[in-house]
């Protein structure tokens, strides 16, 4: 990660045999029929049953003794750190393309071959598995991480030791091994994506993005056939900490996307974090109208520092990093559409739309307090009635003990709050009252509609096909199945569905009990809404 813009001070032809033309479409048709069948089926939790098995494969071929081999080498002291245009720099070059070689990549330019070669000699590395289909294949998903550190230390590099090797073994001997192993998962089915698939190591990231801005400046394709940048930066010092992904916003969907393939194989948890930095390489991308999307496990002491080294890196984590990576370039090489770029700047939560207003400008849909020790107790005793309240309106008097409501007890569970919430607009009431020997039964009209659920969410223009929990009302159906506020909503009832409105009719439609299918800091999970009768 580039030290300097984060902080102020610092193609080849490629020919299948006519042969295999139709075996390599059936392949890539029955994968894409598979994945669709995934993606736009209603059983998101489902998927290992229908997951193509080539596709699993590729992601478990990732292994970390493999990794730790990458790892180790990049991050000797033979290689003195790593500095671009070094004679290490140039070590670690040569060995990635060595890497490239043996497992079948193409050269990524038609006359240099492997390297793309620019100022003071910098090297960015580049590769190619061609895509399948006829269309498609002239797009590309790339996938980039840079190889370069910091030698020996600057002042303006190095947060300590300048002088000292800075062997760099997470920044970003890590993201490099991650690509290198996801590149040999990937060499294993080229069959597989339907669009090209580019790998980019990228030199001199430490001195300012150099090798970035070099190839968007100087592009090997088009960059509108690009259609999106997968950026590995860091990846080495997960252990119990979330794995960070920026670039979610960038385009639509994206999240969903990502959690969906973390759910598959990886399971780990995601902070989604909606800064956009000049840090990394995605950055020339996403000034292009590139959206990206950046995994990173976070700064630590180390950062910039001598003792970066490869026995601190945490390598099953790692593995998950770069089985991830596999898994979201395999899902858009593979997508009809390419991502549509999404100006991500100024990005807000928007179009809150509400089941329940939970705030103090609404009525209360019955209007009464009661004795809390009292109802602890067993008995629901009236304290307090509001007045222009359905409560008042119905009659009823501080004194009065709710004996039933439509015949539960209203101190059973789930409770009063909640048996008022999701009751119909006219009940029936049994009440005991002070000086009466017979229990009266008095109809009430409450006030607003009953609440299903007892949220209130918000739609995200970034993932049109979610919903965010805003607000849970208490004692409400969903608070008692243990939702929680950011919680995001992808399926009711084992059904999906495309807008806020569909959302809705499904909240209030769809018989009790049923399921709700949410993601909460990037893992998946079904929780069950139970009737209260």
């Amino acid at each position: 990660m580039n030290e300097l813009l984060s902080h102020p001070h610092s193609p080849s032809l490629y020919c299948q045999p006519e042969s295999q033309l139709p075996r390599m479409k059936y392949l890539w048709c029955s994968l894409l029929a598979g994945l669709l069948c995934y993606f736009n089926g209603s059983h998101l939790l489902q998927a290992e049953s229908s997951y193509p098995a080539e596709y699993k494969a590729a992601v478990n071929s990732i292994t970390v003794d493999e990794l730790k081999s990458h790892i180790e080498f990049l991050a000797s002291d033979s290689l003195e750190g790593r500095e671009a245009a070094s004679q290490g720099g140039q070590a670690a070059g040569t060995y990635i393309r060595g890497e490239l070689q043996k497992n079948g990549i193409q050269p990524g330019l038609v006359d240099e071959g492997y390297f793309q070669e620019f100022d003071g000699g910098f090297r960015n590395i580049i590769g190619i598995i061609p895509g399948n289909d006829p269309e498609l294949k002239k797009e590309y998903v790339v996938i980039g991480a840079h190889y370069d550190h910091v030698g020996y230390g600057k002042p303006s590099n190095s947060r300590g030791g300048i002088g000292q090797i800075h062997n760099g073994a997470d920044d970003n001997a890590s993201g490099t091994a991650a690509l290198l192993e996801a590149i040999e998962a990937l060499s294993q089915h080229k069959e597989l994506p339907r669009r090209s698939l580019m790998f980019v190591f990228w030199d001199a990231e430490e001195m300012g993005l150099l090798g970035s801005k070099h190839w968007v400046n100087h592009p090997t394709v088009p960059l509108d056939q690009i259609a999106i940048y997968l950026n590995l930066d860091m990846v080495g010092r997960l252990k119990d900490n979330p794995l960070c992904l920026f670039g979610s916003r960038s385009s639509y969907g994206l999240r969903s996307c990502t959690v969906k393939c973390n759910h598959r194989e990886t399971g780990v948890k995601i902070k989604f974090d909606s800064a956009i930095r000049p840090d990394s390489d995605h950055w020339p991308f996403y000034q292009r109208g590139i959206p990206f999307l950046m995994l990173h496990t976070g700064k630590h002491a180390d950062y910039h520092r001598p003792e970066d080294d490869a026995h601190k890196i945490d390598y099953e984590g790692a593995r998950k990093c770069s089985q991830l990576l596999t898994q979201l370039a395999l899902d858009f090489a593979l997508q009809n559409e390419k991502p549509k770029y999404r100006n991500a700047n100024q990005d807000i939560l928007a179009g809150i739309d509400q089941q329940a207003r939970i705030d103090s400008s609404e009525p209360p849909r019955l209007g009464v307090a009661w004795n809390a020790e009292k109802y602890r107790q067993g008995n629901l005793l009236i304290t307090q009635v509001l007045a222009n309240t359905a409560a008042e309106k119905a009659g009823l008097k501080v004194g009065d003990e709710i004996i039933k409501v439509d015949g539960k007890s209203p101190v059973s569970e789930p409770g009063f709050a909640a048996l008022i919430r999701s009751a119909p607009v006219k009940i029936i009431m049994q009440i005991k009252r002070m000086m009466e020997d017979k229990i009266l039964e008095v109809p009430v009209n409450l006030a607003g509609q009953p609440v299903r659920l007892g949220i209130e969410w918000k739609t995200d223009e970034s993932d049109p096909a979610v919903v965010v929990i805003s607000d849970i009302a208490k004692s409400s159906l969903a608070d008692r199945a243990e939702l929680k506020i950011n919680d995001r909503i992808y399926e009711i009832a084992d059904k999906s569905f495309a807008s806020s409105d569909e959302f809705r009719k499904l909240a209030t439609t769809s018989p009790l009990p049923f399921t709700v299918l949410v993601e909460r800091e990037g893992l998946l999970k079904k929780f069950t809404i139970q009737s209260t009768k």
